[in-house]
């Protein structure tokens, strides 16, 4: 890990937005607009998982890296995993955004305080790292996975900056980042393929991320999936004393993540817009 890196990296972006911007604009630019600088810096941290993953994350009051897990389980990990290979296997993940991992029906948001506890080792990626390897393709293919990787990842909580530029620059209006809306531009990255992930800001904290903490915000499940799973149930309830928000919601069409989005996204608009 290298702050001093992650800084040159974040630098290199920065002018090179603005310089993409100054010529896809045809002039300079201005000063990030007002709801960019407050979406960029205010947005919650997204952690979304399976439903039958989520009772056992209740009940350890922890997320868990993929790592830790696999060490506590005394069972090594595939050296085909995306995080193995790309030496993040070590992290727990989050996006800054919506949840925006599919085939998941429960989640959790943290504050953005949390970037600022792991100033020395959380990271950021302005794209979806694990997508390297499958969906998204860079413009150089010569270039090994993992160099394209370091060269773009990004200190925290230093990377909304980028965020924030990216918000104002590349986006029709700051709003589509979070709702999921293509950016009206490509950027000067020139990722292609993949979703959202492709755009949506990462971030990684080492190890372990306590739940029943300060930066906790608000916890979403299914109604279902809380009324058949104590360890669920009783986190609902110490958030309820501890006065962070929880949200549980009906899945009428058995698309699970369709309403876990919905009910994030609604989260959101409500207390950040």
């Amino acid at each position: 890990m290298s702050r001093p890196r992650w800084e040159a990296n974040l630098d290199v972006l920065c002018r090179g937005l603005d310089g993409y911007a100054t010529a896809n604009r045809f002039g300079t630019t201005g000063p990030p607009s007002a709801t960019a600088a407050r979406l960029s810096k205010s947005l919650y941290l997204a952690h979304s998982t399976a439903d039958a993953k989520f009772a056992d994350v209740c009940g350890n009051g922890r997320l868990f890296s993929s790592q830790r897990i696999a060490a506590e389980r005394k069972k090594p990990l595939s050296t085909r995993c995306a995080g193995v290979l790309l030496g993040t296997a070590d992290f727990v993940f989050f996006f800054a955004a919506p949840f925006r991992f599919p085939h998941t029906g429960c989640g959790l948001l943290f504050a953005a305080s949390l970037e600022s506890a792991h100033t020395d080792d959380g990271v950021a990626a302005p794209f979806d790292s694990g997508g390297l390897l499958k969906h998204l393709t860079w413009p150089n293919p010569a270039e090994p996975v993992l160099e394209f990787l370091l060269r773009h990842e990004l200190p925290i909580p230093q990377h909304r900056r980028y965020l924030n530029m990216c918000m104002d620059v590349l986006f029709g209006r700051p709003e589509d980042y979070v709702e999921g809306t293509d950016p009206s531009l490509p950027g000067p990255i020139g990722l292609t393929g993949g979703d959202q992930r492709r755009w949506t800001h990462e971030v990684r904290i080492p190890e372990q991320v306590a739940l029943r903490g300060s930066h906790l915000q608000a916890v979403f499940a299914p109604r279902a999936r809380v009324a058949a799973e104590p360890k669920i149930e009783r986190l609902f309830q110490w958030c309820a004393s501890e006065r962070v928000d929880w949200v549980v919601f009906d899945t009428p069409r058995r698309d699970d993540f369709e309403a876990l989005w919905r009910m994030c996204l609604d989260y959101i608009r409500r207390t950040l817009y």
